[in-house]
């Protein structure tokens, strides 16, 4: 009961007896009911604090009909029950009519438990569906707050992404200075040792060779002797490390002259035969440019010695109006399945340094390995074809 003196109803008749015995019967139901007498009345009265219309169809002014109508199409009132109770207009057509836009329609006489029963049902039917308004309208806010965290995630993310594209960036552009100091460091190195120690132990040699020629008695000379031999092999070992920190024909001569002196010697040193080849016209390119070649057929070479077992490497090297091709193969045992991830090879200090060296002139690495070998492709391409 208490419930129901919280809903107010709205009796509309124009006959006074009747919207009486209306709004006593509602009243002993426990409803709040107030009266009107015709159709503008009702409009005047109706707002949102209404719960059900009860609404004759037969008024002075307008019929129940018209006035259901202009209730509903006023958002305002549109979701009040109207219940249409008519003694006159009872034939089906009229009902049909009613119920077009009205939620019931009763016709007189009517039992006191018909009109509750029918009240009841509408109010259960409104309390639903504004129930279900309310679970609508949250689920609507739901997901406009989802979709708002949706969209400030997506920002976030997209702000990372930049941030972390442009950090990345940050990072390749250091990693290439790093590298070409590295280069200006091991050319420096170079000269140095070449200009300063060899000619240091060139004037040792002279000196040893002089007192070779000064010195009395066989055990005397045997020293001397044997310092020049000394000598010699701190000087051959001294060029070969100058040479291998930057050799001098890859500024003379260009990258396959460079190239050629670095395979001899390393075969001498390695005992690995290395078949250089080299494609006609192959005239000289950047200096930056050919010390980047030179660093990744150095690094394949260096990791053929190191892990593949190989007892040969093939190099070929090809120069196109579109670009430059280095290729480095092996027969070797491939790369370890350690070095593997999901068919794709975790890049190590080496492998990046190459990728580098040839991203910073808009070109590749790719390698390609299995258990019969592993083949290196370099590539360079010309910003303009016209100048290959």
């Amino acid at each position: 009961m208490t419930e129901k003196k919280g809903i107010t109803i709205l009796a509309v008749d124009d006959n006074d007896a009747i919207r009486y015995s209306l709004s006593r019967a509602l009243q002993g139901g426990g409803y709040r009911v107030i009266e009107a007498r015709n159709g503008t009345e009702t409009l005047e009265l109706a707002d949102e604090t209404l719960d059900l219309i009860t609404l004759d169809v037969h008024l002075p002014d307008m019929d129940g009909f018209e006035v259901c109508r202009r209730l509903k199409a006023n958002p305002r009132t549109a979701h009040i029950p109207v219940l249409h109770i008519s003694a006159t207009v009872t034939d089906s057509e009229n009902r049909v009519r009613g119920l077009e836009a009205a939620d019931g329609y009763l016709t007189e006489p009517v039992s006191r438990e018909e009109l509750l029963a029918t009240v009841g049902s509408l109010l259960r039917l409104k309390r639903a569906e504004r129930e279900a308004r309310l679970q609508a309208k949250e689920a609507e806010k739901a997901r406009q707050e989802l979709n708002e965290a949706h969209n400030e995630l997506e920002l976030r993310v997209q702000e990372r992404t930049k941030e972390l594209s442009e950090r990345n960036e940050q990072v390749r552009e250091l990693s290439v200075k790093l590298l070409v100091l590295q280069d200006e460091e091991r050319r420096r190195l170079a000269r140095e040792l070449h200009d300063s120690t060899g000619q240091m132990l060139a004037a040792m040699k002279i000196a040893l060779d002089e007192t070779l020629v000064e010195v009395t008695g066989n055990k005397a000379a045997s020293l001397v002797r044997q310092s020049i031999e000394i000598n010699d092999e701190m000087s051959r070992q001294l060029r070969t490390m100058s040479y291998l920190l930057h050799p001098p024909l890859l500024d003379e001569a260009g990258l396959p002259s460079a190239l050629r002196w670095y395979t001899e010697g390393f075969t001498a040193r390695s005992g690995i035969d290395v078949d250089l080849q080299v494609s006609t016209g192959f005239n000289r390119l950047p200096q930056e440019m050919e010390t980047a070649l030179f660093r990744v057929v150095q690094e394949c070479l260096t990791n053929i010695h190191r892990h593949s077992g190989s007892s040969s490497a093939k190099i070929q090297l090809t120069r196109t109006t579109w670009g430059v091709d280095a290729e480095i193969s092996d027969k070797g045992r491939g790369i370890a399945p350690d070095r593997m991830r999901e068919g794709k090879i975790v890049s190590g200090v080496g492998m990046m340094g190459m990728e580098e060296r040839m991203r910073q002139f808009g070109g590749s690495v790719k390698v390609l390995s299995s258990k019969s070998g592993t083949v290196v492709a370099a590539r360079i391409p010309f910003t303009n074809p016209a100048s290959g």
